[in-house]
């Protein structure tokens, strides 16, 4: 029986999804015995083709459609009955060793329900800051984001606290939010909350995996697992539209599942005043980028995200 099944979900990356599936399965592999399932969300490029010829191996549920990025996970976990589940980007290659240090964290960690390993960028030893370990989303940070004040003073102290600027990269330790690009979880502690929150179609769907897994032990980062992380590699074919107004929703159902009413309706006010500005700004340059700000506006003021 594998000790940890890996379930990769992709959308239209398959020589990424290949290079993932060779580090984890090729020479390199790691010791700790895995299962691969990749959930293939509508590819046009033949990733699961491509997959099934060079890797037969690996398992592949091919989705006629794509059916959200949570989903996709919970429908390859479910194929699986190992004790530990890696839930692993596509643009993410293990390091040699790196998920052995990852699965024996946990192993040696009874307390710990989960934990992410350290993102490196692609080729490189500099470590994804900002990215492979944040905090929880606060009222501050998402405002101060929303508002562009990363872009503009990177290091002010609301968003150093939210990207974890002073984090210790070299040491292993509890983190709050590591990233869900590489992601270990005790199956059955993922199971418990029913894993992911299929209402989330993309972003902020990791973030609540993890909060609902703090709620039942804690939660690691392991500093010498070290994976390489191309990041964004799905999201960079998305039209700009269907990305605004997707993360706007998602970072909405977010704050209203685990936010007070007060910071629920101070977000949507924000988000909703902001929005129509940038759908004033755009509309004589974009005509679809100003109508995905003006759903955005729509969304903020609505009752309910359906």
């Amino acid at each position: 029986m594998p000790a940890v099944d890996v379930v990769i979900p992709t959308r239209d990356t398959r020589e990424l999804t290949l290079a993932c599936l060779d580090s984890l399965l090729g020479a390199d592999a790691a010791q700790t015995r895995v299962r691969c399932v990749v959930v293939d969300n509508a590819s046009r490029d033949g990733t699961a083709a491509a997959v099934a010829a060079r890797h037969p191996s690996v398992t592949v549920l091919r989705n006629e459609r794509d059916p959200g990025y949570g989903a996709a996970c919970n429908a390859g976990a479910a194929l699986g009955d190992a004790p530990y589940l890696l839930i692993l980007n596509s643009d993410v290659t293990a390091r040699p060793g790196a998920l052995d240090r990852l699965v024996g964290f946990l192993a040696a960690s009874p307390g710990h329900v989960a934990a992410g390993g350290r993102l490196l960028d692609a080729g490189s030893e500099r470590t994804q800051v900002g990215f492979t370990v944040r905090a929880l989303p606060t009222l501050r940070a998402q405002v101060a984001l929303l508002c562009g004040l990363e872009r503009m003073w990177a290091r002010n102290p609301v968003s150093r606290r939210q990207l974890m600027l002073d984090f210790d990269y070299e040491r292993t330790q509890d983190a709050e939010q590591p990233a869900g690009a590489c992601l270990l979880c005790r199956r059955d502690a993922f199971e418990r909350l029913g894993g992911f929150d299929e209402r989330f179609h993309y972003w902020f769907e990791d973030v609540d995996l993890v909060r609902r897994l703090r709620a039942l032990g804690r939660v690691g980062y392991v500093h010498d697992a070290r994976f390489e992380h191309v990041g964004g590699a799905s999201f960079a074919r998305w039209p700009r539209p269907q990305a605004i107004a997707t993360r706007h929703r998602s970072l909405l159902r977010y704050f209203d599942k685990h936010h007070p009413r007060r910071e629920r309706i101070a977000l949507r006010a924000v988000v909703a005043a902001l929005a129509l500005l940038r759908a004033a700004c755009w509309l004589p340059l974009d005509r679809a980028r100003a109508r995905a700000y003006a759903s955005v506006v729509r969304t903020a003021l609505s009752r309910s995200l359906g």
